[in-house]
């Protein structure tokens, strides 16, 4: 039995997402990454945020770097498409990249999401 399309989010490669937190929210790009397991932010919109740390760290394999490096875990609200997650994420420095945020298979795996590649922004 198939599952009823209808019923998902369309999402493209590159979306606005809210991340929340203790200190407010802010609304950012993010970048859908299939290949990613967590979810990621960067470290200045943690603090400005003020999200908690949880005390705990992972372990990946970033791919910017090549090899497997260890980042610090937070607690976060992340609204995506109308859904809010309450979930740990990593923490990057991402102030040299062009996405604010990566939403990893952490969320996605919630099936709530389709993802379109070819889907084009909303024209203001």
């Amino acid at each position: 039995m198939s599952e009823d399309r209808s019923t998902k989010k369309v999402v493209r490669l590159m979306q606005r997402v809210t991340v929340a937190g203790p200190g407010g929210s802010e609304t950012v790009r993010a970048k859908i990454d299939t290949g990613a397991d967590r979810t990621t932010v960067d470290r200045g919109l943690a603090a400005r945020l003020n999200l908690p740390p949880t005390g705990a760290k992972v372990t990946i394999k970033a791919s910017a770097a090549g090899r497997m490096v260890e980042r610090p875990l937070v607690d976060a609200d992340v609204t995506l498409a109308g859904k809010t997650f309450k979930l740990k994420v990593g923490v990057a420095d991402r102030s040299q990249m062009r996405y604010s945020v990566i939403i990893g298979r952490d969320i996605l795996r919630s099936g709530d999401f389709l993802i379109d590649p070819a889907r084009k922004r909303k024209k203001a």
